[in-house]
């Protein structure tokens, strides 16, 4: 296997030093790819070309790759906003607003796409389908967190707060808001120690 290790040594120094980025926005997309990653991983090792020929998980890659700029340039925006004064920093701050918006949508059309699969997935490797669903989660709630926290500086808040949370809330039944089922990721992980995945 390969060594991913030091790939991500200077992004971490970077996210924890007293530096403006990389921070929550850019944690946030780098969240979202993991879990678009581990949702595909599962549908991978799923049987059953019309799971893997599906337009709409076809579309996960195009999802990814989109979301995997805003690791980056979510800093280039939050530093400029810094250094900015008046007029310019309300427009860098709402430039921030639109990419964490994006951000969220993002993370509600990983939810839909992957109520669609669900059914599909091997249960051999649901837990990876559903930690790939939890990632999804976090960067949501950290889209909120964003909001919330520029909604105080440009004094009226974000619509798009009220739609986030909803997408959080536990509704039965719905893969979209609810973590693995009770017991799912136990007999998975047993029937992963028996060797098949």
């Amino acid at each position: 296997m390969k060594k991913y290790r030091k790939s991500f040594i200077g992004y971490l120094k970077d996210l924890g030093a007293r530096k403006p980025a990389p921070g929550g926005g850019s944690a946030a997309a780098l969240a979202l790819c993991v879990g678009i990653s581990l949702i595909q991983k599962a549908i991978n090792y799923s049987s059953g070309k019309n799971l893997k020929q599906n337009d709409k998980v076809k579309a996960f890659n195009s999802l990814k790759y989109k979301i995997l700029k805003y690791v980056d340039k979510d800093g280039e925006i939050f530093e400029k906003f810094i250094t900015a004064s008046g007029k310019k920093r309300i427009f860098f701050l709402k430039k921030s607003n639109e990419l964490v918006v994006d951000l969220g949508k993002s993370a509600i059309s990983v939810f839909s796409i992957a109520k669609g699969v669900e059914s599909g997935i091997k249960k051999s490797i649901i837990s990876d389908f559903y930690t790939g669903l939890n990632f999804t989660r976090v960067s949501l709630r950290a889209c909120i967190y964003n909001l919330e926290d520029n909604s105080k500086v440009l004094g009226k808040s974000d619509r798009n707060i009220s739609l986030f949370k909803k997408y959080l809330e536990p509704r039965s039944g719905d893969v979209s808001f609810n973590a693995a089922p009770a017991g799912s990721l136990r007999r998975a992980r047993r029937i992963r120690t028996k060797g098949i995945r």
